[in-house]
């Protein structure tokens, strides 16, 4: 999954990547349904696969494994700040504000990336802190260094 979007992986062709997509989501809900998926990095490795899911029931389906892997592990701050992406993807999906800061977006008229809307109010920067994810001011910043 994230070979596929590595620089110099042919990750421009977004048809064959999102093809394969679907060919690994497909392996992991065979693995869920067999009962193979057991350890936190098995539900990280599952969430991410489905976090780049095509429908909103993908990307909650990402939320609740990263979840999963984060009571399994509590150490793992990678889990955590997937559970903050896919929420906020989720929120994405659904037209809502995110609440974390983690999604971008690219404006198809300057060419330039700004965070999508966020409600300020859903969680402090404490909140963002101990879920792996950068502070507003820090992603804003971000967004204005992101090419």
């Amino acid at each position: 999954d994230q070979a596929a979007r590595s620089s110099g992986s042919g990750a421009n062709d977004w048809a064959k990547v999102t093809t394969d997509d679907a060919e690994r989501r497909k392996r992991v809900t065979e693995l869920l349904r067999a009962g193979q998926v057991k350890t936190s990095d098995d539900f990280f490795n599952a969430a991410l696969i489905f976090q780049h899911g095509d429908s909103t029931d993908d990307i909650r389906l990402a939320y609740s494994l990263a979840n999963i892997s984060s009571v399994l592990n509590p150490e793992n701050k990678t889990a955590k700040w997937l559970s903050a992406a896919a929420w906020d993807r989720t929120m994405m999906r659904l037209n809502k504000p995110q609440w974390y800061g983690t999604q971008f977006t690219k404006s198809k008229e300057s060419g330039n990336w700004a965070l999508y809307t966020i409600d300020e109010s859903a969680v402090s920067d404490d909140e963002r802190i101990s879920m792996g994810v950068p502070t507003l001011a820090e992603s804003r910043a971000r967004a204005i260094n992101m090419k």
